[in-house]
């Protein structure tokens, strides 16, 4: 969830069997003047061996609008499959708010003139529209499936929910450098640290002149450090705020 569009939170914050057994027929014995009618008993049924529930995708709407299918309540998940991990990535690839925050940024990148290789007018704003939608669905792509597949690394954000003030916020700031294995260690994020620069470098094939470069490349990583810390303590804090507004009204 862009940190930018917290500002938005102003206009938002108040949103809102069984199986049946089947006696087999009655036998009839040919050549014989009687028939003996026989019933067959049928054996019972042997249960199916159950299956372990493959993992739910957990669909969480901040204030009602904000998407976070990367953030987690459970206090003891199950590890994502690589099919999991991607159905991840193609689920936040195609909610319908993402694109509206993509236009928004658009709009703030419009209004103080970032990217100027784009120009402004019309054909700027959709040029930035474009290359913002591109950058979300890379970013997705390499720190939602690529590289937690490749690290077998938990995308997603586990919330703690409750307990002290500054436990929660440590937390939510060390997020962007310490995360989940698959087999429930903590560890180091490679994953989305290496995400995060994969994309910034995609960016350099369609970014202007000006913009591109090893760099550039590095610069982008660099800022995009603390805006997620600033996501990651959003998203820990964010239903709480709810709660309270809600309780409120």
């Amino acid at each position: 969830m862009p940190v930018r569009l917290l500002c938005l939170l102003v206009f938002f914050s108040f949103a809102e069997g069984a199986l049946q057994a089947q006696e087999s027929p009655r036998t009839q014995l040919e050549e014989m003047q009687s028939t003996i009618p026989e019933q067959e008993t049928q054996a019972p049924l042997e249960a199916a061996p159950a299956k372990k529930p493959a993992p739910e995708i957990e669909v969480h709407r901040l204030f009602g609008i904000f998407p976070t299918y990367t953030v987690s309540n459970s206090k003891s998940p199950t590890a994502l499959t690589v099919r999991m991990k991607f159905r991840l990535f193609a689920k936040a690839q195609t909610d319908p708010f993402t694109y509206v925050g993509v236009a928004f940024d658009a709009g703030i990148g419009q209004a103080s003139d970032s990217l100027s290789g784009y120009g402004q007018g019309a054909a700027g704003y959709g040029k930035r529209v474009g290359a913002g939608a591109a950058d979300v669905a890379a970013g997705g792509f390499f720190g939602t499936f690529l590289f937690p597949s490749l690290f077998r690394q938990d995308p997603r954000y586990f919330r703690r929910g409750s307990g002290p003030f500054k436990n929660r916020l440590a937390h939510a700031l060390i997020r962007p450098f310490v995360t989940r294995t698959d087999s429930g260690v903590r560890a180091l994020n490679w994953s989305g640290m290496l995400g995060n620069i994969a994309a910034s470098g995609l960016s350099n094939a369609y970014y202007p002149r000006s913009d591109r470069g090893a760099g550039e490349t590095f610069s982008r990583f660099g800022i995009s450090i603390p805006f997620s810390m600033l996501d990651k303590v959003l998203e820990e804090f964010g239903p709480d705020i709810e709660r309270k507004l809600r309780g409120k009204k």
